[in-house]
């Protein structure tokens, strides 16, 4: 059975933009923080559950009191019915009994699903109607970012604030992950690599490559590997990741 792993972060600490190699779901137990990533700002509290995809790419800062959560790597022998839904994707829900949830979390993660089934889905933080836009267009159109923001009346420096504060990172950060998200789901269809690197919005299939490595760790035929294996059958691989469960029963 997974293990269930507990993490604490300091008063006014900072997360920088990590990912993590398996899917996994954290429950907020104390403090509170905001989560940050290309599906915007997301503010945790006691009772917050968040689920993420393999490799999400998400960064946090902690409130004045710090946070600290317990987390749980998703699979479909251990948690049965999560990752499996199509629309797996990184959602966060609000449960009804904190008590209940870590419950779950350390004792019966066969029951995740039905946590989730009983929980409040939250919804997306409110943003100004340019941000969506602009991040709509980048993801569409190749034209540089500045040319983009300006068409929506934002100068290029204030786009890059802004954005930096709502998702974490640069315009530039977003755009190349929403390209990588792209190739990622790409890798588990039986396209060459070449027309993954196409489809998802890259120069060329070099260009992806130096991106997966970068993400990742590994070549995009070793990822594409290890995302068609089943989790049982998968090879320890060189994947980026700052709060495996070994690493945080260390620190």
């Amino acid at each position: 059975m997974t293990a269930a792993y507990r993490t604490r972060h300091e008063r006014n600490a900072t997360l920088a933009t990590h990912r993590h190699r398996e899917p996994y779901a954290a429950l907020v137990l104390d403090g509170d923080y905001t989560e940050a990533s290309l599906d915007g700002p997301l503010p945790c509290a006691p009772g917050t559950l968040v689920l993420h995809p393999a490799f999400h790419a998400h960064g946090d800062r902690f409130g004045r009191s710090g946070a600290s959560a317990i987390n749980l790597e998703l699979s479909p022998a251990a948690t049965p019915g999560v990752t499996a839904d199509p629309a797996f994707a990184a959602r966060a829900w609000c449960v009804h009994d904190l008590n209940e949830a870590r419950e779950v979390f350390e004792r019966a993660p066969r029951r995740l699903a039905e946590l989730l089934a009983c929980a409040q889905p939250l919804p997306a933080a409110a943003l100004p109607d340019w941000q969506g836009e602009l991040l709509r267009r980048m993801n569409q159109d190749e034209r540089e970012i500045a040319e983009l923001a300006r068409e929506l009346g934002v100068s290029a420096e204030h786009a890059s604030r802004a954005l930096g504060r709502s998702f974490g990172m640069s315009p530039r950060a977003l755009r190349r992950e929403a390209r990588w998200r792209r190739a990622l789901r790409l890798l588990a269809a039986p396209m060459a690599l070449a027309d993954v690197a196409a489809a998802a919005g890259f120069a060329d299939q070099s260009h992806l490559h130096k991106v997966v490595v970068a993400h990742a760790g590994c070549t995009p035929l070793q990822l594409r590997r290890q995302v068609l294996a089943p989790a049982e059958c998968r090879v320890e691989a060189k994947i980026k990741c700052v709060q495996d469960p070994h690493a945080a029963r260390a620190a």
